[in-house]
C-alpha cells in the first residue's frame, strides 16, 4: 500500500508478486514452495482493495530447465499489452538484495518503460521494519514453547500430502 500511496494512488493497479523461479522439475518432486507463494499471496490479497489485479510470478530463471511460471518478465508485457499499470511486490524476498535491486529495480523498470506501461511501481521487500521482526519474534518465542515439532499458524498441516518434501506433508 506504501509503493501505491508514494506512487500517487493510480487508480486500480495490476499487482505482480513476484518470487523467485524454481525448475518445475523440484516442484514437481514434491517441493511446496509454489504452493506456500500461493499461499502467501492469497493472504496478502486479503488485504487489498477488491478492484486491484492481482498475479503471481517468478523471477531469476538460470539455464535451459523449464520454470515455473508466469515469469515476472512476461506478467509486465502483459499488463503492457492490456494497458495496466504495476506495482511489483518482492513476496519471498525477505531482504533486498541483487535479485530486487537489480532486476525489480532495474531491469523490470526498463522493460516496463520499453513497454510502455501507464506507471511501474515497486514495494521494497519487508528488511527490518519493526512489524516483520515482531512477528518473527512471536514465531521464535511459539517454536521455542515446541521444540522439535514443525508447526503451522494454526498448529496443523503446513501444506497438503502431495508435497512429500514439506515438514508435515504426509503426516497428521
Amino acid at each position: 500500500m506504501k509503493a501505491w500511496r508514494d506512487g500517487g494512488s493510480p487508480p486500480r493497479p495490476r499487482v505482480l508478486f513476484s518470487a523467485h523461479g524454481l525448475p518445475q522439475r523440484v516442484v514437481d518432486g514434491g517441493d511446496p514452495y509454489q504452493w506456500q507463494v500461493e499461499q502467501s499471496v492469497a493472504s496478502v490479497r486479503k488485504l487489498l482493495p477488491a478492484d486491484w489485479d492481482i498475479r503471481t510470478c517468478y523471477q531469476s530463471r538460470v539455464g535451459p530447465l523449464q520454470w515455473i511460471g508466469p515469469s515476472t518478465e512476461e506478467e509486465i508485457e502483459r499488463a503492457a499489452h492490456d494497458g495496466a499499470g504495476v506495482i511489483v511486490s518482492p513476496i519471498a524476498f525477505v531482504t533486498e538484495h541483487v535479485e530486487t535491486l537489480v532486476e525489480l529495480d532495474i531491469e523490470y523498470a526498463e522493460l516496463a518503460e520499453r513497454e510502455g506501461l501507464p506507471f511501474y511501481l515497486r514495494a521494497s521487500a519487508p528488511g527490518a521494519t519493526p512489524r516483520f521482526i515482531d512477528a518473527l519474534a512471536d514465531q521464535a518465542e511459539r517454536a521455542l514453547t515446541s521444540p522439535g515439532k514443525v508447526q503451522s499458524e494454526t498448529g496443523g498441516r503446513i501444506c497438503p500430502g502431495q508435497f512429500g518434501l514439506c515438514a508435515q506433508g504426509s503426516g497428521r
